[in-house]
């Protein structure tokens, strides 16, 4: 790639030079104004999607300097002499950079960019908008170009938990040159040694045979080419218990497939929007299937679902207590009837449930008060109701609380706050009299009241006396200062945006909580960040405070197994 002198090393992104006609040339109406650029066209085009439309020239490029399709390169024509200006932004997302250029020597020039940021990061997989303007009339280009930049991708069109055994569809997108190897690696050591390695001669779909795992829950189909690795999360089921007849004491272990759909900022159709419903929630519908592409500035992390980090945590946690749950993703435990959920001693959600459906809700909230036992290993769970069907989910309510349905109701704790500075660090100390009231929680760990228990990270929830189970234990509390908000606070019911009070006009409690309700129980961490903060120290907590939390949520796990 050519770089211009001119420009600054930290910021050498942008390359311009005379250049040949490339393909997709428009003619453009004069104007009696200023004159702004006009692109011409734009390349590489890679794949059936890289079309022209909607004010877009698509191209797909994979710089990673293998000589195939390393750069974008986009045609202007513009006054000799001006000076070119390119503005790089996520799909739907703020400006990442502007880099501005040496003047143009032709009335055609070519504008590259190489996919890094300045300093020279390569930015993550993804869906970005370029746009050239004129740094001298501040004028831009009507036509803009929607990039995807991509190395390796791989997903498979499964939302239910698979088995060993199972052939599984599996589609692998590059322009690497092959073969590939595609295996299946755990999610608590992405990077380890794989299972059922399999070679993949070249990019498209394929099956691929679920190998044999020593353990079900959270796996990671992954493809590589040279250095080069790319992942998806599988949930397969546990070989050694049967899903429908398991032996007493066993848990179910939930992953929140919907929660991760909602959160994927990959742009499916190439409109320019990602495919979440926060990019879009008057239209608040996102894919079922596909690659996720999180944004991520972690390489290693390509490819991976939502809050993956408490996913790695859950997952080293199950392993170092040596417990074999089964395992189901939360579109599966949708369809599982409550005869069979009742087969089961507990039902724990290890991640971020925010996203549900409301058969799913009734069904649980029967299983609870029927005498089951609910875990919920994080917090902002049972918030948003969605319907899947066709191959979408579709949101249809955010901040639903009735006396009927509501968050409180089901996970004792309901979502409070969430997004602080990160000088803001809230520590949860327990409650007078929990100890005594609750002697099995605390069995083995030496707590006592005022103690420190945890810190609060990521989203966060709270007891409502009105709207949690008549009875429900708070076991610690912390306050969420008040703090200046990065997110506009509105909840929607269907396309249907109304306002509420923000968390972080005034102090908050937020609460770890536990209910006897009905004939069952339930307990909630209440935070998106508690695997991480009892398995990670980078979470800052004393290594005996992180130590008396995991026993306390293994005394959890034990109680509910009974």
């Amino acid at each position: 790639m050519r770089r211009l002198s001119t420009v600054a090393p930290a910021v050498a992104a942008l390359a311009l030079a005379s250049a040949a006609p490339l393909a997709g040339a428009a003619k453009q109406p004069r104007s009696s104004q200023p004159a702004r650029p006009v692109v011409l066209g734009a390349g590489p085009t890679a794949e059936p999607s890289d079309r022209p439309g909607d004010g877009f020239r698509r191209v797909t490029f994979s710089p990673d300097g293998d000589g195939r399709d390393d750069v974008v390169a986009v045609r202007v024509r513009a006054p000799k002499g001006t000076r070119l200006r390119l503005h790089v932004r996520l799909a739907s997302g703020a400006t990442l950079l502007t880099v501005t250029g040496s003047r143009t020597a032709a009335r055609v020039s070519r504008v590259t960019w190489d996919g890094r940021a300045p300093g020279g990061r390569r930015l993550p997989d993804g869906s970005y908008v370029l746009r050239v303007c004129s740094a001298t009339t501040h004028r831009c280009a009507a036509t803009r170009v929607l990039v995807h930049l991509r190395l390796v991708t791989v997903y498979t069109p499964e939302a239910q938990g698979v088995s060993a055994g199972q052939t599984v569809r599996v589609h692998v997108a590059t322009d690497r040159a092959g073969p590939y190897t595609l295996d299946l690696v755990s999610a608590s050591s992405p990077t380890g040694r794989g299972l059922g390695a399999q070679a993949v001669a070249q990019p498209g779909w394929l099956e691929y045979r679920v190998p044999d795992v020593p353990a079900g829950g959270l796996w990671l189909l992954r493809v590589r080419s040279g250095s080069f690795a790319a992942r998806f999360p599988l949930v397969v089921h546990e070989p050694a218990l049967p899903l429908d007849d398991p032996p007493h004491g066993t848990a179910l272990v939930v992953y929140p497939y919907i929660t991760w759909r909602a959160y994927n900022r990959y742009d499916e159709n190439r409109d320019g929007r990602i495919d979440s419903w926060y990019a879009h929630p008057r239209d608040p519908v996102v894919p079922l299937f596909g690659p996720f592409e999180m944004g991520r500035p972690e390489i290693s992390l390509a490819g991976r679902e939502a809050h993956a980090s408490g996913q790695r945590a859950f997952a080293g946690w199950v392993q170092a207590h040596h417990l074999s749950p089964q395992a189901v993703t939360d579109v599966e435990l949708g369809r599982l009837p409550l005869s069979l959920l009742r087969r089961y001693a507990t039902i724990v959600f290890e991640g971020h449930t925010e996203y549900y459906e409301p058969r799913t809700y009734a069904r649980l909230l029967r299983y609870r008060d029927g005498g089951g036992r609910l875990y919920f290993f994080q917090g902002n769970s049972f918030y948003g109701a969605v319907r899947i069907g066709g191959g979408k989910i579709v949101r249809l309510s955010y901040r639903y609380r009735t006396a009927a349905r509501s968050d409180f109701k089901l996970a004792a704790d309901g979502f409070r706050s969430c997004c602080w500075p990160a000088s803001i660090r809230p520590v949860y100390h327990l409650l007078p009299g929990v100890t005594e009231e609750l002697p099995w929680l605390f069995e083995g760990t030496g707590l006592k009241a005022g103690d420190a228990f945890g810190v609060a990270m990521g989203e966060v929830d709270t007891v409502d006396p009105q709207l949690s189970p008549r009875g429900t234990i708070r076991i610690a509390s912390a306050t969420v200062p008040r703090f200046t908000p990065t997110l506009k606070a509105v909840a929607w019911l269907g396309t249907r945006p109304f306002p509420y009070e923000p968390s972080s006009v005034r102090p908050r409690r937020i609460d770890i909580a536990y209910a006897a309700a009905g004939r069952g129980e339930v307990f909630s961490w209440g935070n998106t960040g508690f695997a991480e903060t009892i398995r990670s120290p980078g979470a800052g907590l004393p290594r005996r405070e992180r130590a008396a939390l995991d026993r306390v949520a293994l005394n959890v796990w034990r109680w509910f197994t009974r």
